[in-house]
């Protein structure tokens, strides 16, 4: 039975997340969970318990990686399959059995460990994966509540961990509440409760007690699951009245995201590049140059006029555009500025290769129509694709670079127009890299990425909703731009102004402007991974006092 609850947990914590989105599953999916290691009886147990939802997690939230690898990459039946376990499957394996091991072995029946321990574990847990570059943060439980918008208006004080922190100890909170009624004077002494536990006290009381403490722990659910919402209608409000204040103002920036919708296989054959940059110029509806003027590689006549008349605004190409080493030079950089005009700046993904240190750095160049060029290298490289921490099962793909050299360069680029918080696909996901990005001056936020490698997968979906969270976090407009979608302009509630399609090419027109207060969150980080710590280890002391 307790196998078939674990089984049941994992099913409906992936339903909770997009393509299904039943986001009101992140309330209740991890119950089935606990209750299974709850009712373990031995720590063996506990941690067979842990290895099975470590699998059914990987096979539900990562199943996409195993085609990926098929489709994508062009890896064979059995090196897929020997990768998807060793990459996927086992660091996740690891991580839950050894969040079983410590659940019980802290575990004791009380309301502190349901409302407190539980949570703070699983947190904990959970920030394991942005620490080690082989434990990917794709699966937190908070993007799975992104489209519950005033819930998720919290993030601005406790970030994704905050909210991660609240749907897990309603979780465990209903596993405290159901055990209350499950009582019986003569049941077994657990080992988690103490051995001076009078179990002699008549039935009536016994009850009294558990439906007391069933009611209390309801309660503390109710206030977890219906407070934050009253806070998010109220920051709503403020937020986006501060939005509309500064549109109305004219301080708007016209914003287009440019989706080429490339394949793979085209945009690393070598071949048809100045053709693919000819079509995100024309996308971006950039007329400064005549018509019978084409993509050339080579420089216009100096002499020539460069456009001034274009309103200002932000261009934003996705990752790896501009990834030809050898056609990416100052000839083309001329080019384009001539061609976006003086007011335009533009984003664009692109490689850099240094040929002085022998290293490749996925870049997104910010290149200003008044001459002016700066360029942000991704500094969190996606493991095996980009980087092998461990081994090397990927093998090189076209003329795609088989590793990349982590960027230095700071995470907020001084650009024309207003200081630019970047990432680079995947570095979405790691909110105190954002963080750090605003907290050094960023007044709007920039992502390019290229999710065409996720398929029609629950993948683009889940990353959409990251990009969504760190706007909140931040109270910052985020522009982002993917090859093959989502491609979006987010506000700073997190809702989306304007979108594009998956798998479609297309241009998506928005406006954002630049905000520059800073939310309880980015001033004080994640405060929450702290309060777990320190539940921890009152948990330990607790156990070991107990022992003694």
């Amino acid at each position: 039975m307790n196998i078939f609850f674990i089984l049941i947990s994992a099913t409906l914590y992936a339903a909770s997340f997009p393509k299904f989105d039943w986001w009101w599953l992140a309330f209740i999916s991890l119950a089935p969970f606990f209750w299974a290691l709850d009712n373990a009886d031995s720590g063996f147990k506990n941690f067979v318990y842990g290895i099975l939802w470590g699998v059914g997690h990987a096979l539900g939230m990562g199943h996409w990686v195993f085609f990926t690898l098929l489709n994508h990459y062009e890896v064979p039946f059995a090196k897929s399959v020997l990768f998807f376990f060793l990459c996927v499957i086992f660091p996740v394996v690891i991580l839950y059995s050894a969040f079983a091991v410590v659940y019980r072995f802290l575990h004791q029946n009380h309301l502190f460990f349901y409302a407190l321990v539980v949570p703070s574990l699983w947190v904990l847990a959970e920030f394991l994966k942005s620490l080690f570059s082989f434990l990917i943060p794709w699966g937190a439980i908070a993007y799975a509540l992104v489209p519950f918008t005033a819930f998720i208006q919290i993030a601005d004080i406790a970030g994704g961990y905050g909210v991660m922190f609240l749907a897990v100890a309603v979780n465990s909170l209903f596993v405290y509440a159901i055990k209350q009624f499950n009582f019986s004077p003569s049941r077994r002494i657990s080992q988690y409760e103490h051995p001076d536990h009078d179990q002699g006290q008549d039935s009536g009381n016994n009850h009294q007690g558990s439906a007391f403490n069933a009611v209390f722990a309801m309660g503390l659910v109710v206030l977890f699951v219906a407070g934050p919402p009253v806070y998010g209608s109220y920051r709503l409000g403020q937020i986006e009245k501060m939005a509309a204040d500064e549109f109305k103002a004219g301080n708007s920036v016209p914003a287009v995201l440019v989706q080429g919708n490339f394949s793979t296989k085209e945009r690393w054959s070598g071949m048809g590049f100045y053709q693919r940059i000819k079509s995100y110029l024309e996308l971006s509806g950039s007329a400064a140059l005549e018509p019978q003027k084409k993509i050339s590689g080579e420089p216009f006549d100096p002499a020539g006029k460069p456009d001034t008349s274009a309103t200002r605004r932000v261009i934003v190409w996705p990752e790896t555009i501009l990834n030809s080493s050898s056609q990416v030079n100052d000839a083309l950089f001329v080019e384009i500025m001539r061609y976006i005009g003086k007011n335009t700046l533009l984003i664009s993904g692109g490689l850099k290769t240094d040929h002085e240190q022998d290293a490749v750095y996925n870049s997104a160049y910010f290149i200003s129509g008044a001459g002016r060029l700066l360029r942000y290298d991704k500094h969190i490289l996606l493991p095996y694709a980009e980087t092998s921490p461990l081994i090397d099962l990927l093998d090189t793909y076209y003329n795609a670079p088989a590793e990349f050299k982590p960027g230095q360069t700071p995470v907020s680029i001084d650009a024309p127009g207003g200081m630019a918080g970047t990432s680079i696909c995947f570095e979405i996901l790691y909110s105190g890299f954002i963080r750090q990005a605003v907290k050094d001056g960023a007044v709007y936020l920039v992502n390019i990425s290229n999710d065409s490698w996720f398929g029609d997968s629950p993948m683009p979906y889940i990353h959409l909703n990251a990009a969504r969270l760190r706007a909140i976090e931040n109270r910052r407009f985020l522009l982002r731009a993917s090859n093959s979608g989502i491609s979006a302009v987010i506000a700073p509630t997190g809702e989306i102004a304007a979108r594009s399609g998956l798998f479609t090419k297309e241009r998506v027109d928005g406006e954002f402007v630049n905000m520059d207060q800073l939310s309880f969150y980015t001033r004080h980080g994640n405060l929450v991974l702290a309060g777990a710590a320190l539940a921890l280890v009152m948990a330990l002391i607790r156990v070991v006092v107990r022992k003694e």
